[in-house]
């Protein structure tokens, strides 16, 4: 944020604060989909002295370039009924990408609301002090240096950088970085530090299993094993809570397709082999000659399990991959990626959320957006991108058991719960 928008946030914090007298708190979320972790999280908070909640959660499309799971709408009734006050929107400029920018994008969100008081995140260290230092480690130019060294061998930048860390900092700095929620929260302190950010983070511990775990801990398991679950047609009933079971079983845009992405299969394959290499270099993600790769993996692949196998290499990960598929079947171009987010879409408040919504008139930096109409008197570029959020929405609508009709960003109400 500016300076002058700094001061002009830490003036209307203290009146918002003075009159509600509460702390206002949030998360950074997915809620792919919302279980029984992310419910003992949110309790977490309130045990921590959290007056009120905002979740910044992403759209439809999510960090590991795929579809999620249930719709924005959804899930942000899952999340209001667990504990949260306000949904806000994540952009899929901001949703859809790598850790850093991932990250960046919430925290911006974040401070564009001029009321947040704390950022929470999970971690598998607990630690937030843990969390800082190996943040400053990973901004160190000494660092940056030996990682650009390493990434000539053609190793992944994650093993790059942890490589670089533990050659400066030794390895107890630079264990942190071998942790998937770690590094998700070493870089939400980074967003923190760019911005001038007056949030004070605080990190949780995470419980049960490791994420993206294969495996389950009593009523615990991580959303990728949920989603697996989801997608047989197996009963998730231990893992997610019973709230907000009967809501997705009421989804508009039912599974299966969650990560796989079966049901959009054809259309992803048809977009892929009409680009040529100068369309697949526009695309985020892509750079140092990766469009050759891609373009030649399109051409010898059948499958997207082909094409993503010919192009995964140490140096590209799958998620970076999915992700780069994704921007290309979106039309998402590096020049559709703002600095920053546009504006504030809210998804879904409750009574509590009301009260953050009042402070908000008189605290955010950006257009708070509720409906279509409030688009309208915006700039272009702001018109520009709710109009690219629409377009992948009506894409969304195509993946799930019931297609939907085009246009749900115009029409859909905001999510209410009492």
């Amino acid at each position: 944020m500016l300076s002058l928008e700094k001061a002009y946030r830490n003036g209307i914090i203290d009146m918002a604060q003075n009159k509600y007298n509460g702390k206002i708190s949030s998360v950074i979320c997915e809620y792919n989909p919302f279980h029984n972790g992310h419910e003992y999280m949110l309790k977490k908070m309130r045990e921590n002295g959290a007056d009120y909640i905002v979740a910044c959660m992403s759209g439809n499309f999510t960090q590991r370039g795929i579809p999620s799971i249930y719709d924005k709408y959804t899930r942000t009734r899952a999340a209001l009924c667990g504990g949260v006050d306000l949904v806000v929107e994540l952009p899929v400029t901001f949703s859809c990408a790598g850790a850093e920018r991932f990250a960046y994008g919430g925290i911006s969100v974040l401070n564009a609301l001029g009321c947040i008081d704390e950022v929470v995140f999970g971690s598998e260290c607990g630690n937030t002090d843990d969390i800082k230092r190996a943040a400053y480690a990973v901004e160190d130019k000494r660092v940056s240096a030996i990682i650009q060294r390493r990434l000539e061998t053609g190793v992944t930048f994650a093993a790059a950088r942890q490589s670089a860390v533990e050659e400066v900092y030794g390895k107890e700095i630079s264990d942190i970085l071998s942790g998937s929620n770690n590094i998700l929260a070493v870089e939400y302190i980074k967003a923190l530090n760019r911005t001038d950010s007056e949030i004070t983070p605080l990190t949780l511990k995470r419980i049960g299993t490791e994420h993206d775990s294969d495996n389950t801990y009593k009523n615990y398991a991580s959303a990728k094993y949920i989603r697996g679950v989801i997608e047989e047609g197996g009963n998730t009933d231990l893992y997610i809570p019973e709230y907000a079971s009967e809501i997705f079983s009421s989804a508009k845009n039912k599974p299966p397709l969650g990560g796989r992405m079966s049901r959009l299969e054809g259309a992803i394959l048809y977009s892929l082999r009409m680009a040529d290499k100068k369309m697949l270099s526009e695309l985020p993600e892509v750079g140092e000659g990766l469009e050759n790769r891609i373009y030649s993996a399109v051409r010898n692949g059948k499958s997207l399990e082909e094409i993503i196998g010919g192009i995964k290499s140490k140096r590209y990960t799958r998620s970076r991959i999915c992700r780069i598929i994704m921007y290309a079947f979106l039309g998402i171009t590096k020049a559709d990626m703002p600095d920053v987010p546009q504006y504030i879409k809210i998804l879904g408040f409750n009574r509590r959320g009301r009260e953050i919504l009042k402070i908000m008139k008189k605290t955010a930096l950006l257009p708070v957006v509720m409906r279509y109409s409030d688009i309208c008197g915006l700039g272009s570029d702001k018109q520009d991108i709710f109009r690219l959020e629409s377009r992948c929405d009506d894409v969304f609508s195509l993946s799930g058991q019931n297609t939907d009709v085009c246009g749900r960003n115009y029409t859909e109400k905001i999510v209410m719960v009492d």
